[in-house]
């Protein structure tokens, strides 16, 4: 079995090599040859859809939509598969495929449900099996993919050897070089790469350079834990702004985290993420609350948050009637945006962090969460980080599998009122079961 890692730089021409090859082989092995082909979400696999249709309706391929399947003349067989669960990865095991396709493997943190791919890989024809991925580097995958197909032959082209699986494999460098089609009808394209981020990600994207993030990573992909169904019911919610509506901050996005708190750690409830100017970021906020209503909303009391603070509180006009929304400014003392998140790090690796396992904007978060600092934006970074801070000094008690209950943030405070030992009356804790509204503001 062929085992190959097409990887490098953006535009290489990756997805179109898929496509290209398996066609190829469809022509070669005939009606028995059955291909699947991953992305890792529906939107992804739109584009792939596009492109195709482009490719195959020109050799009288027939696309079947509700199976989301192309026929090839002779019979062969592709279908186009999002792959968003990694638990779906089982639902494939008593299929029989001679290629699997893995496009935009990096998008995938962890590789187990890629792992259970291969064993489709199966078929009574001598046909021989074909299993591809395709990554670049800077992916929430960087991690697992630069250590299995990378490190072992850096320069790649020439079959390496797994001792430990009995797999070969080969890594095959891309470049932008190799898509003269792109280059020529896109002459603008590296400009607008070299616009696209830090120093580290274009190099990485230019050159197909997998030691160009050699700093990146502070949090790793595995260490989310993964939620199909909501608990019954929260010790709380809490959403978290980072907001950006500065002129020279016109290219950032603002971001709202929902979060769920549960004695077991805080499940991510919804992430919204847009560019927006001052009088709709407003609104939005006062709506996501409105949509939520969360216990508190936490916003740094700094820079562009600070006027936000204000207007929230006072309140906002909403369909004639004022949304007062509650409030909590955040001071980050100073702390830079990599120190925010170290602070919180041990929380992801506890595994006290939940994920949907399907959401539309998961696997944006993923990927900047898991390669920060060297993404090119980081506010979903701050938001998150802002929450976990706050969530973890002020926590409820919380259900410890090593320790037991452990009586920290809320259950001390409470300790403390009961003791008669002094309080900070400017902490603002109130109400923090069910949906009961926050009442300490």
């Amino acid at each position: 079995m062929e085992d190959i890692l097409y990887g490098g730089a953006r535009g290489g021409g990756k997805t179109d090599g898929f496509l290209g090859k398996w066609a190829m082989r469809s022509e070669v092995y005939g009606g028995k040859c059955k291909g699947l082909f991953i992305r890792r979400s529906m939107p992804e696999l739109d584009e792939v859809i596009g492109r195709s249709q482009e490719i195959y309706q020109p050799l009288g391929a027939t696309w079947k939509a509700q199976k989301s399947t192309w026929i090839m003349p002779n019979g062969a067989m592709l279908r186009l598969r999002s792959l968003e669960r990694d638990a779906d990865a089982g639902k494939y095991q008593g299929h029989s495929y001679t290629d699997v396709y893995v496009d935009e493997g990096g998008n995938f943190p962890c590789p187990k449900p890629i792992d259970k791919l291969n064993a489709t890989l199966r078929n009574p024809h001598g046909i021989p099996a074909s299993f591809n991925i395709s990554a670049n580097p800077g992916g929430a995958g960087h991690e697992w993919i630069k250590k299995r197909y990378i490190d072992p032959n850096p320069l790649g082209m020439s079959p390496i050897f797994d001792e430990s699986t009995g797999a070969q494999r080969i890594y095959i460098p891309s470049r932008l070089q190799d898509n003269p089609l792109l280059m020529e009808g896109d002459p603008k394209y590296i400009d607008r790469l070299k616009k696209s981020g830090e120093a580290w990600l274009v190099q990485a994207w230019l050159a197909g350079d997998w030691n160009a993030t050699p700093e990146g990573g502070l949090i790793k992909g595995h260490w989310f834990q993964r939620y199909r169904t909501l608990p019954s019911e929260f010790l709380r919610v809490i959403q978290s702004w980072d907001t950006a509506y500065k002129p020279e901050q016109i290219n950032d996005p603002s971001v709202c985290t929902t979060w769920g708190e549960t004695r077991q750690g805080w499940y991510l409830l919804d992430v919204f993420r847009d560019w927006l100017e001052y009088p709709q970021l407003k609104r939005t906020a006062a709506s996501l609350y409105q949509a939520w209503r969360p216990q508190a909303v936490l916003i740094e009391d700094k820079g562009s948050g600070q006027s936000l603070i204000q207007e929230l509180k006072q309140g906002v006009e909403m369909h004639s009637t004022k949304v007062r929304v509650p409030v909590i400014p955040i001071d980050p003392k100073g702390l830079n945006k990599v120190e925010r998140l170290v602070a919180v790090s041990s929380l992801f690796e506890a595994g006290m962090v939940y994920l949907p396992e399907v959401a539309p904007w998961k696997v944006d978060y993923e990927i900047e969460l898991t390669i920060f600092p060297l993404a090119p934006h980081d506010d979903q970074v701050d938001s998150t980080s802002q929450f976990l801070k706050w969530a973890h000094e002020n926590q409820a008690s919380f259900d410890f599998a090593t320790s037991g209950k452990k009586r920290v943030g809320l259950a001390a405070y409470e300790d403390q009122q009961n003791s008669g030992s002094a309080v900070d009356e400017n902490r603002g804790y109130g109400s923090v079961r069910g949906n009961n509204d926050f009442t300490g503001y």
